[in-house]
């Protein structure tokens, strides 16, 4: 990523060459040398292997519960997205998520405060956990893996403590919301497409979204050209924490029980979204397109091998391979378009 003299990101030479020639440049050449091209190429294979090995995959049920598990893969690929493009990473997103899960599912069973209050809460609470990983990272100036990492342990400690494990049943009417339909599609697909194009808004056609991504592209040159780098890491700390409480929600409607087990899993699943989908460790840059097909193929992975009975031990197997197939992609895709160019 090209810098300029602010500090700020020079767009792509790939995505220069675009503009000047966007009249005698081929459509197929032009979609190639998006940084999304892979990721998009990646879901249109997926889709028509799974479809002919499986008559099912396409079925307007299977449609339904891709599109719930995907918006569950956004939110989580989401809190990790914020951090990555600014070139850190969030290990502690699960725990922040079984703790916001646990204090909603205890107001609502024990003390039988209604749903939206308790949403409230469990928010409030991811707040405080995202201000106080953003601030232990800017003050004592720690690699954020370590930070994360440790609060990570006190999070999911919590949880567990506190609730000795058991889960709590959810609400009848956040249960529907995770229940409900739009057309063929689930409600919670309709967060996920409002999710994405708020990122979308923030980070192509805001200030702050510009200094983010200044941040990820350069530190130093972020803060000579007057950018506030703490309290952008702090900010984004606390998005990263607030949209894994999100995900925490959506699959408590999904499920119908808090669990403080909730995100075992999520950082696995988190940097393979955000893998998939093309946005880069380094930080610095940001595709919707790419991070909407990240969230569905991780989906669809998960979704199409179960269908085609593949032993489930071997799941991680294959989504390992597929991250290393992806970042192999782009990598190659990206040297292929600087030579083009």
């Amino acid at each position: 990523m090209m810098k300029d003299e602010s500090g700020r990101n020079e767009k792509p030479e790939s995505e220069e060459y675009l503009e000047d020639n966007a009249h005698h440049t081929p459509l197929l050449k032009r979609s190639f040398l998006q940084s999304y091209s892979s990721a998009i190429g990646a879901f249109v294979i997926l889709v028509l292997i799974f479809s002919v090995f499986t008559s099912a995959f396409l079925t307007p049920f299977n449609i339904y519960n891709l599109s719930r598990t995907a918006a569950v893969y956004a939110f989580i690929g989401g809190a990790q997205l914020v951090l990555m493009v600014i070139g850190d990473m969030n290990l502690a997103i699960g725990g922040c998520g079984a703790l916001s899960t646990t204090v909603m599912g205890t107001l609502m069973q024990q003390y039988g405060v209604k749903t939206g209050p308790a949403i409230l809460a469990a928010l409030a609470v991811s707040v405080v956990c995202g201000l106080i990983i953003g601030t232990l990272v800017v003050k004592l100036n720690l690699n954020p893996w370590v930070i994360t990492l440790a609060m990570s342990f006190v999070f999911n400690g919590l949880a567990i403590g506190y609730s000795h494990g058991y889960a709590y049943d959810m609400t009848e009417g956040l249960t529907n919301v995770g229940r409900a339909k739009v057309g063929m599609l689930s409600l919670l697909f309709s967060f996920m497409l409002i999710l994405i194009i708020a990122l979308y808004i923030m980070y192509k056609h805001t200030k702050y979204g510009r200094d983010i991504l200044a941040v990820g592209g350069n530190r130093t040159a972020a803060k000579l050209s007057g950018i506030n780098v703490g309290g952008v890491v702090i900010s984004c700390n606390v998005c990263s924490c607030v949209l894994s409480c999100l995900a925490a929600i959506l699959w408590a409607s999904r499920t119908g029980t808090a669990s403080p087990n909730t995100g075992s899993d999520w950082m696995m699943y988190s940097i393979a979204v955000c893998a998939i989908g093309g946005i880069p460790l380094s930080g610095g840059k940001f595709t919707a397109l790419g991070f909407f097909c990240g969230a569905w193929i991780l989906t669809m992975v998960r979704n199409g091998l179960t269908m085609l009975n593949v032993d489930v031990y071997y799941e991680q197997v294959f989504l390992g391979l597929i991250i290393l197939l992806a970042v192999s992609v782009e990598s190659i895709r990206a040297k292929v378009a600087e030579k083009m160019n």
